[in-house]
């Protein structure tokens, strides 16, 4: 999760047990519900890069939750908490990413109780205490052992959420090598979450998590000298979503055949 990469989910008795277990057995792009507008609106302002209106977005967000306390919504909003303040650090406003950050841990920590610490939110809560270090570096000794854990734990959940292995991939990709640090290793989350995400209804409903994850793959294959692999990323995104010219203009360039 450093700076540069960023640009680059009740009732009783037995029909309580048959809907839980019928949630814990979704992906978590089937978590993504009751919020279209704001999903559309969010994508849209992602594929022109015009990021500065998620700020709008959020704050009605917030405005609908504190009314209605609807799960959905709180999923939704988590994770665009997540996307906005990943925004914040690349542009490297710091101080906006803490404010936002403390607002995002406090809700995410909230959907972790409601949820029962599930691998979503798990990973998640990990994503979201990394921004913390990466933000604040004399916290490393409290926050990294405490992130690594939220990792970790969501593990068991990787074939279900996608999220569990963008962490672990981001937490292998950017530890440095003599901390464990392992890029190769880390490649093969990226993947794993792609491959999940390419199953997903959030590819066909145009999801910006979808294009994120894959520009994050991208990334990796670009930063470890696979630049073959990356540039049929961006083809593919290219194809995906014409609008976002970005990816042709800022990304793709020096492709030249690949």
């Amino acid at each position: 999760m450093e700076r540069q990469a960023n640009r680059g989910a009740m009732k009783t008795g037995i029909s309580f047990l048959v809907i839980l277990l019928f949630l814990m057995a979704q992906p978590l792009s089937a978590c993504f519900q009751g919020t279209g507008s704001y999903r559309e609106e969010l994508y849209a302002h992602y594929i022109r890069e015009d990021m500065e209106q998620w700020k709008g977005v959020i704050d009605r967000m917030e405005r609908e939750y504190a009314r209605h306390r609807e799960q959905g919504l709180l999923y939704d909003l988590c994770f665009t908490y997540y996307g906005y303040i990943g925004y914040l650090i690349q542009q490297e406003r710091d101080r906006e990413a803490k404010e936002m950050l403390v607002r995002a841990l406090e809700r995410s920590k909230t959907l972790e109780e409601i949820l029962d610490g599930r691998g979503d939110i798990l990973a998640l809560r990990g994503g979201l205490l990394g921004y913390k270090l990466v933000l604040s570096k004399f916290t490393a000794p409290l926050v990294g052992p405490k992130a690594l854990k939220y990792i970790r734990r969501s593990q068991d959940s990787r074939h279900l959420y996608f999220n569990c292995s963008v962490e672990m991939g981001n937490m292998l990709f950017f530890t440095p090598g003599y901390l464990g640090g392992q890029k190769k290793k880390a490649i093969s989350y990226y993947e794993d979450a792609v491959n999940l995400l390419e199953k997903s209804p959030l590819k066909p409903e145009r999801h910006w998590i979808y294009m994120n994850t894959v520009l994050l793959l991208a990334n990796a294959y670009k930063e470890t000298g696979q630049q073959d692999k990356a540039c049929r990323l961006y083809r593919g995104l290219m194809e995906y979503e014409p609008e976002a010219t970005w990816i042709r203009e800022d990304l793709y360039p020096g492709c030249g055949s690949n």
